[in-house]
């Protein structure tokens, strides 16, 4: 019974291969119009991106960064908004992703995209990732736990020393120190001639010493002299208004310049001009065209073609210039600094006369048979700055000079007059004056 049953059942299975065999044979048959058509699935890839934040340090508190160039090693393509950015990368692996920004430290992270395996596809895979950039020359910025018997925290060439009692309670101290050269502007709303050269900024924002806390940094950009004339000043730490100088003399000493801190603020250090002198010149522009109204009617005069100078330039006079050596080109983008900040004009050249435009405030109604008739003058002027700086070894000081010829103030005359078919002239007295430096001006 049992092998009839398997027998039956081995039969019965035939039968079945036999009835599928004759099937497909018979559908043969139909014709290519009856025949269902199966698409075959659409394989859509998968899209890989890496979707990320920057952020910076400030004074222990994140704060999101603008202005990051994110770059991918392996031909990521990069979209990037505000302090977001999204990296398309074309399939799972590992990267490398380089974050630049002028006055940040270039720095590097690798992020690993995962696969989701292959019965996953037309998905979008993002990995979520919050980098960090630091100031220039802060990537590992000080920090350190100081109680209320003091303590000392350091960071490259930074030393903040804080005396037993300065502080009520222990407190995680940070410190970031940027020796980037710029423009000192925003003094107490006025402007001098002076350079940043450190940049201090430290944390907890605010905090408040109940004796004074000493900074020293070194600035190791300079290697034979030290700077002369130099001055502290600080802003709130949310880097908003102007800067307020600080009666806290810079001093250097022990081969790096020592101050002493009451509070924590933004600070820098500032390297200024010992004198200035200054000299105005008026000198007369080229000829301008005079406007003649050959139309009949009236037509409304609202600007006119004219040339001046602009711009302006830097010589460093005096041989002591070249007793400076290797610390030459340093003290000079120092001291244009300087400079640039006071006349606030572009040091890469005097050039001219160039075109330019006069706008006038009112327009000048000119008749027919009319013309105007346009003179201008414009003030050049000279500055002489001198700047002081120590020989390290020796102890002596160095006076440099330095003189800038900068374009300023333009001002024109107009004069409208008729012409007449015969060319005599009769005098209207309709005079009009202005002037203002850069490029257009605006006529009283």
């Amino acid at each position: 019974m049992r092998k009839e049953v398997k027998h039956l059942g081995i039969s019965a299975k035939a039968i079945l291969m036999v009835m599928v065999v004759f099937g497909t044979l018979f559908s043969s048959c139909y014709t290519k119009d009856d025949i269902p058509v199966v698409q075959k699935p659409e394989v859509v890839p998968n899209k890989y991106v890496i979707e990320g934040t920057i952020v910076t340090n400030n004074n222990g508190q994140q704060e999101t960064l603008k202005g990051v160039t994110v770059t991918s090693d392996k031909n990521g393509v990069v979209t990037s908004g505000d302090a977001n950015f999204i990296v398309t990368v074309p399939s799972p692996d590992i990267y490398t992703l380089t974050l630049t920004k002028d006055g940040y430290d270039n720095i590097t992270y690798k992020v690993v995209v995962p696969s989701p395996g292959d019965q996953i596809t037309g998905q979008l895979i993002s990995v979520n990732v919050q980098l960090t950039m630091y100031l220039k020359n802060t990537s590992n910025p000080g920090e350190g736990q100081v109680g209320t018997s003091g303590g000392t925290v350091t960071q490259g060439n930074a030393t903040l020393e804080i005396p037993a009692g300065a502080l009520a309670a222990n407190t995680n101290i940070t410190m970031n120190i940027n020796s980037d050269v710029q423009q000192a502007i925003e003094v107490n709303g006025t402007q001098e001639a002076a350079a940043q050269f450190l940049l201090g900024e430290f944390g907890p924002s605010g905090t408040i010493f109940s004796s004074p806390v000493a900074w020293s940094v070194a600035y190791p950009s300079l290697a034979n002299y030290y700077l002369a004339n130099t001055q502290l000043q600080y802003r709130a730490n949310n880097g908003a208004g102007d800067w307020t100088i600080l009666e806290t003399g810079v001093i250097f000493e022990n081969g790096k310049y020592n101050v002493n801190l009451t509070h924590f603020s933004q600070y820098r250090m500032v390297y200024r001009a010992s004198s200035m002198n200054s000299n105005d010149v008026v000198e007369n522009l080229p000829a301008i065209a005079p406007i003649t109204n050959e139309t009949a009617g009236t037509v409304q005069i609202t600007e006119i073609p004219y040339e001046k100078y602009e711009g302006g330039e830097l010589e460093f006079a005096g041989t002591e210039w070249t007793t400076l050596g290797a610390d030459l080109d340093q003290i000079k983008n120092l001291v244009t600094e300087a400079v640039k900040a006071k006349v606030q004009v572009d040091l890469s050249g005097f050039n001219g006369p160039v075109a330019a435009v006069f706008q006038l405030r009112d327009p000048i109604s000119l008749l027919y048979d009319y013309h105007l008739l346009s003179k201008g003058t414009q003030d050049i002027n000279y500055y002489t700055f001198t700047f002081k700086v120590y020989d390290k070894n020796t102890k002596t000081e160095v006076t440099l000079t330095v003189n800038a010829k900068v374009a300023g103030k333009v001002s024109i005359s107009v004069q409208n007059e008729f012409c007449g078919a015969h060319h005599t002239h009769g005098h209207c007295g309709h005079i009009y004056n202005g002037g203002a430096g850069g490029g257009m001006v605006i006529g009283d």
